[in-house]
């Protein structure tokens, strides 16, 4: 029981120990700026692994929430720190009270995913682009189209909703993601796409910034680093333990439900962006913070932010020591010495003297080496040519000054230029001034051998003659005795040996635009050496740069009188003084010939002031801000505005163009040099209203751009009213010419069907007549045979032929009547719709061509379905059978077929009855299946066929009938379908 009260008692005191503790620890709080995901690793494993409370911190997590903006929740103090994009640089630019405490993803992750048919930004013009213009990383994106001259106007913003599904469906064009997330869905999915990287494009940004305010670092620097250095601790141990992280993410933070597979996707596209074997995690550089600015400054006209306000948005932990990578420190202790050549002779640069490495760049190496803590070994050399084969065999390692060439960049790297000196030329004196190498590119010219100048005098001035000479003493010594024109090298360096030997008969007479950018050179081999010396030089401040320069660059030497040259100043101030009265008298001869051209000039402004103002067209002038210096009378005309009222404005582009985008793309062209090229533009007016205006510039004498610009908004419109009507009449046009077709196509067929109509009302009165005439004789036959069949039977003459032939005779006297009843029915033009027997139709058909069929030994086939009845017209559709039999008999007895035959096969489908009609006479030749329905169109001769028959066929089944009628080849000969309604009938 004792022991028991013992382990409780300790429990307690345990218990209530960490309890003291935590009470003990300052309650943060950090604004995320999304949900919880890998991206946040590092302060996760901060916490959970005990770096934050080991500096007395206890950190609470904020997850992002749309309705709010991450910069002002800081800045309101609803959270101590907030991570976000790099458009927070933006928020610091307008005043917001900002600190700026580490970086961590060294390029965003935000891009846009394209269909496959989008390979650039410029493809994007009229493109559908979702999520980009409703989100606070925006202007990423919209730097890297400005490039393309892609402005928010060129494209259609769709707000986010279902992105991936939009984009698998194709409703969208591109879609901003993040290549941590949603890329890992599109490649599960299998979804082919293209990817337009801002930083692939040259807009490179940080991401994932941590920040606070100005307040706060004031308040509690301490809290400020300590929370820094915890969460560059955390991210340490989250890059190297990625999936014990993932684990603590999906059992403490996974509110987004994402899977493990899906947050070490994360994690590795995570660690690539974080560059953490190149650079420290939690390092920011103020070069790349510069040029982040000046892209923002540039698309969004905002001034430039200047180097030092920079410098002081950046928080820095008070030490001279840089941060270098684990890579960076392994490679220092390996390496134990740096062994450097310099130019042996070229003060105030550099210098070896007394076996001691001096000048400019001898400062630079004392803090690098003080700073990395490594020491540095010279290795002599007795000129430059000496140095460079030096480090060629990597004898030594680095060079203090090189300048990058072609040539050199084989074998050596090169940091960022420390030094910039302009290249001048010296010469004997009083020669004019030079500042184009072109205007001597036929003098002989010295330059210290193996210098990087002849490499560029070679390749850019090859007329120039370049003899190489082993020193700068050497070369002026050669310019003094006029065995060359000039020698050429930096202002320092000739500076200093002029001053240092005395010369007076040389001077620098020329300057040029070519700059030596001086770096510091290292072996290729070893690129890890270039990172520290790149990140050395970055960490010097501009200061202690401009110290060690004016240092060297004021040495003074001690000069004795020259009295040769006092007289000869003398001499040369009387020569002067009598030069001086002479161009006095010349001046005021000058000064009125001045007036009367000034009194010229006047009238002449005045004239052309007259002619500006009367021009009916419209001339303007900006200055390099965008003011208006210039302003006719026809621009304020046309656009409302005086010059006074436009005058005032800071932005009078603005009234006119209210997008910016715009404004900056006029005011550029405004700029360009390119003369007589008119553009379109749609300003606005005063009052609101767009115009069309054509604007090109014009280049006066004195290099100023004026504007000149006709107003076509009047023409344009009556191009699209006449386009319009244009188009009107055309539609006009080709309605006409459809209805005329129309109603010649019913007038031929109101013709054939006439035509057609007046044959068979023709052939109806013919059969009428040939009826009246066999009726008669028919009578007489029958009764004849009555009359021979009673004689015989009373006379009890019973003879079986005689009986079967009286039986025949009054059979084909009955068919022969029968017959002519048909042709009656069939031509009869009063028809009625009448249910009927599909077989009927086909037998009478049949009974008509008997002959014909029987004579050419037509083997006939009919299969009917049994009771296939009809409610149509019976004539009709006999007729149409008729037809095609007859034209299926032509054919056989044309092509000469052995064993001829025809099949009829009638059948119910549905609503409709089915007749299909096939012979054996080798079918329809292809080149005219097609037009055997035209009118007119036959294969017979003309005595044989008028063509009309298959046409009034097709025109009786489809017009008549409601059906269809087709025709079609098949194995051995051609085969018809006729389709027609059954129609409603009571059985």
């Amino acid at each position: 029981m004792k022991y028991f009260l013992l382990i409780f008692y300790g429990f307690i005191l345990n218990l209530y120990s960490n309890n003291l503790d935590d009470s003990k620890l300052e309650n943060i709080k950090l604004q995320l700026q999304w949900k919880h995901q890998f991206e946040f690793a590092g302060f996760y494993a901060a916490k959970e692994k005990g770096f934050y409370k080991d500096v007395g911190l206890d950190v609470e997590f904020i997850e992002f929430d749309s309705k709010k903006n991450i910069v002002n929740e800081v800045v309101n103090k609803n959270a101590d720190y907030g991570l976000t994009y790099s458009s927070f640089i933006v928020d610091y630019m307008n005043g917001k009270p900002l600190v700026f405490v580490a970086n961590f993803f060294k390029q965003s992750p935000l891009v846009l995913v394209t269909q496959k048919d989008i390979y650039t930004p410029a493809d994007l013009r009229n493109k559908k682009i979702m999520g980009l213009l409703d989100s606070s990383h925006e202007q990423i994106v919209l730097t890297m189209l400005d490039k393309f001259n892609i402005t928010k106007n060129d494209f259609q913003n769709i707000p986010r909703k279902s992105a991936v599904e939009s984009f698998i469906n194709k409703k969208i064009d591109a879609l901003t993601v993040f290549t941590t997330n949603e890329i890992y869905t599109l490649d599960k999915l299998g979804i082919k796409y293209n990817i337009l990287d801002p930083a692939a494009f040259g807009t490179k940004f940080y991401d994932l910034n941590l920040f606070t305010t100005k307040s706060e670092l004031m308040n509690n620097p301490s809290r400020v680093e300590n929370f820094k250095q915890a969460s560059i601790k955390g991210w340490e141990y989250a890059l190297k333990n990625k999936n014990e992280i993932v684990d603590i993410i999906l059992k403490k933070y996974n509110t987004q439900n994402k899977s493990k597979e899906a947050l070490l996707f994360e994690a590795n596209q995570i660690e690539y962006l974080m560059l953490s074997n190149i650079y420290p995690i939690g390092s920011v550089d103020l070069e790349r913070v510069q040029n982040i600015s000046d892209s923002f400054a540039q698309t969004l006209f905002m001034p430039r932010e200047s180097k030092e306000k920079l410098e002081s948005f950046i928080h820095k932990k008070e030490s001279n020591s840089i941060e270098l990578t684990i890579n960076q420190k392994e490679y220092l202790k390996n390496k134990k010495v740096i062994k450097f050549c310099v130019d042996p002779n070229w003060l105030p640069l550099e210098k070896i003297e007394n076996g001691k490495h001096i000048g400019i760049s001898s400062e630079f190496l004392n803090l690098i080496k003080e700073r990395i803590g490594i020491p540095f070994y010279l290795i002599e050399t007795n000129n430059w040519t000496e140095s460079l084969e030096k480090i060629k065999k990597r004898e030594c390692d680095i060079l203090a000054l090189a300048e990058q060439t072609p040539l050199r960049k084989e074998y050596l790297n090169f940091t960022t230029p420390y030094i910039r000196v302009p290249l001048v030329i010296a010469t004997k004196s009083g020669l004019p001034f030079i500042n184009d190498l072109n205007e001597i590119k036929e003098k002989t010219l010295g330059v210290v051998k193996n210098y990087s100048l002849v490499e560029l005098l070679k390749n850019k001035y090859p007329n120039i003659k370049v003899l190489e000479i082993d020193s700068i003493e050497e070369g002026l010594k050669l310019v003094s005795q006029e065995r060359i024109f000039g020698f050429l090298d930096n202002s320092m360096a000739i500076n200093h040996e002029i001053q240092k030997n005395k010369i007076i008969d040389i001077s620098i007479t020329g300057q040029f635009s070519e700059y030596f950018s001086l770096s510091i050179a290292s072996r290729n081999d070893e690129d890890i050496l270039n990172e520290i010396l790149e990140k050395t030089l970055l960490s010097i401040d501009d200061r202690s740069k401009t110290t060690f320069i004016e240092k060297w660059n004021n040495i003074k030497y001690e000069l004795k009188t020259d009295y040769r040259l006092i007289y000869q100043t003398v001499f040369l101030g009387i020569v002067l003084i009598s030069v001086f009265i002479y161009w006095n008298f010349k001046l005021t001869q000058e000064i009125k010939k001045k007036e009367i051209i000034q009194k010229k000039l006047k009238e002449s402004e005045e004239k052309f002031r007259t002619l500006f103002d009367i021009a009916p067209v419209l001339l303007d002038a900006f200055d390099k801000n965008g003011k208006v210096v210039l302003w006719n009378k026809e621009c304020e005309k046309v656009f409302g505005y005086s010059l006074e009222e436009i005058k005032k404005e800071e932005n009078p582009l603005s009234l006119f163009y209210p997008d910016p985008l715009i404004q900056r793309e006029v005011f550029d062209d405004f700029n360009c040099k390119d003369e007589n090229i008119y553009k379109e533009w749609t300003p606005l007016t005063k009052d609101g209203r767009k115009l069309i205006i054509k604007w090109a510039n014009i280049k006066l004498p004195n290099n100023e751009i004026l504007h000149i610009g006709i107003d076509i908004t009047q023409e344009r419109t009556n191009e699209i009213l006449l386009y319009e009507s244009k188009q009107e009449l055309k539609k006009l046009n080709n309605s006409l010419e459809e209805k005329i077709k129309d109603e010649i196509q019913k007038n031929t067929k109101q013709q054939l069907l006439l035509m057609q109509q007046s044959k068979l009302a023709q052939m109806g009165e013919m059969i009428e007549n040939i009826a009246h005439q066999w009726r008669q004789p028919l009578a007489q036959v029958n009764s004849s045979v009555l009359l021979i069949d009673v004689e015989l039977k009373k006379n009890r003459f019973q003879n079986e032929i005689i009986e079967n032939k009286l039986i025949e005779i009054e059979s084909l006297t009955s068919y022969m009547s029968k017959t002519i009843d048909d042709f009656k029915n069939f031509f009869d033009p009063n028809k009625k719709k009448s249910i009927f027997k599909v077989e009927e139709s086909i037998i009478k058909a049949r009974n008509i061509l008997k002959g014909r069929i029987k004579e050419s030994h037509i083997n006939l086939i009919i299969n009917i379905e049994e009771e296939l009845k009809i409610y149509s017209y019976l004539e009709e559709l006999q007729q149409v059978i008729l037809i095609i039999l007859n034209n299926a008999i032509d054919a056989i007895i044309l092509n000469k077929v052995l064993n001829p035959k025809i099949l009829i096969n009638a059948y119910s489908k549905d609503s409709e009855i089915m007749i299909f009609i096939e012979d054996n006479a080798l079918g329809i030749e292809p080149e005219i299946i097609d037009k055997i329905f035209e009118p007119y169109f036959t294969t017979k001769q003309k005595s044989r066929g008028t063509g009309l028959g298959l046409y009034m066929s097709k025109m009786i089944i489809e017009d008549g009938l409601n059906g269809s009628l087709d025709v079609e080849n098949k194995k051995n000969g051609a085969c018809f379908k006729i389709k027609i309604p059954k129609g409603e009938y009571d059985e």
